[in-house]
């Protein structure tokens, strides 16, 4: 309609109708400027906010909206099955990308990835690489929303959206091993999960909360270097740059609203230290925040979405970043984060397939004009 109806056109381009859709059928408000971030706080809708995200690299609320649709899955469980489709089908196909992957150069081109492998790696197709996440945070510790873990990676609850595959190894010594998941038979993911201690240490350390995890001594993630300054453990910093994406966790019931400066900083410096270590090896990695909650869990605050925002000093980021709401008891939540990151890596992976093979031809083009002089 788009395509042959002046007014279609005007409207299936309107970033404000997508917004408003995405946030009505998603609960999420998407901005490609981070100076409108606070417009997902101050805006006045009937609708919850169940998440926000900032990713320059997306053309705006109506390409997250496409990632979102059940056609969009569609196509995508289709291509990695290699399904045989009719003329019509491949005609689609051959429209959809600008809008399903665009490949908007500007930006994207200085994206690197470290490990050569991960190119072969293209749109989740082959079942032998994946996206390497790691998944951190008082959230995967917290006696309310430790089961999130449990609850993806649990091999007798094998659904369409989390299905674990294998388990896979990690550096020497196993730091950085995880389980691999087809997730919703679109993409395949690694999943690494950082914990700081034993789970009867971190029991009891979560019981002093955010300070009990910026302690060294309790923390085996965290070491003080010859200034004093807490850094991650170097055996930790080596996996880092294997990594796509940071999934950092965190536990949103406080006991009281007035706690919630003292939770939300505390989870602040531990993600910090960690942004910190993965800044040196000049990474654009997303971040992906995990708002954690257990509904049977009685408390009598939880934090917002706007006070993590806030809080964590997103605002500040360059790379793009997520927060989203997340039920650990059935997940819900998790699904619009990783549909959104997942998506984010494989457009990318694209560009950086593009870019190379435009430079392979320039380069064959260079040869050939030398060898006719």
């Amino acid at each position: 309609l788009g395509a042959t109806c002046r007014h279609g056109h005007s409207l299936t381009h309107d970033e404000d109708f997508w917004e408003f859709q995405l946030w009505k059928q998603f609960g999420l408000y998407f901005t490609t400027d981070l100076s409108t971030v606070t417009d997902a706080f101050t805006k006045s809708n009937r609708y919850p906010l169940k998440g926000v995200a900032y990713d320059p690299n997306v053309q705006g609320s109506r390409e997250m909206s496409v990632i979102y649709s059940s056609e969009f899955r569609r196509i995508k469980i289709e291509r990695n099955g290699k399904a045989e489709h009719g003329p019509f089908r491949a005609t689609l196909e051959d429209i959809l990308p600008p809008l399903l992957v665009s490949l908007p150069v500007h930006e994207q081109c200085n994206y690197l990835w470290n490990d050569p492998d991960r190119l072969a790696c293209q749109d989740g197709v082959d079942e032998q690489c994946s996206a390497r996440l790691v998944l951190f945070g008082p959230g995967i510790e917290s006696a309310n929303t430790k089961m999130l873990v449990r609850n993806i990676v649990n091999t007798k609850k094998r659904s369409s959206t989390f299905d674990t595959a294998e388990f896979i190894k990690g550096l020497p010594g196993g730091n950085g091993s995880g389980v691999r998941i087809n997730y919703k038979h679109m993409y395949n993911l690694d999943l690494m999960c950082l914990y700081s201690n034993s789970e009867s240490i971190r029991e009891s350390v979560y019981l002093h909360r955010s300070t009990g995890r910026l302690d060294p001594e309790l923390n085996r993630m965290l070491v003080k270097d010859s200034s004093g300054k807490l850094v991650i453990q170097p055996y930790i910093v080596k996996l880092l740059p294997t990594l796509h994406a940071l999934v950092f966790a965190v536990d949103t019931a406080v006991d009281s609203r007035e706690k919630v400066a003292e939770e939300v900083e505390g989870m602040r410096k531990e993600l910090e230290v960690m942004l910190e270590s993965q800044s040196k090896f000049h990474l654009s990695t997303p971040l992906l925040v995990l708002a954690c909650r257990s509904e049977s869990v009685g408390t009598n605050y939880f934090i917002t979405l706007q006070e993590i925002v806030e809080g964590l000093q997103l605002m500040k980021m360059k790379s793009p970043w997520g927060v989203f709401e997340v039920c650990c008891v059935n997940i819900r939540g998790a699904e619009k984060g990783l549909d959104w990151v997942l998506h984010h890596l494989a457009k990318r992976r694209r560009v950086l397939s593009f870019q190379r093979m435009h430079a392979k031809e320039k380069r064959e083009l260079n040869y050939h004009r030398m060898q006719g002089h």
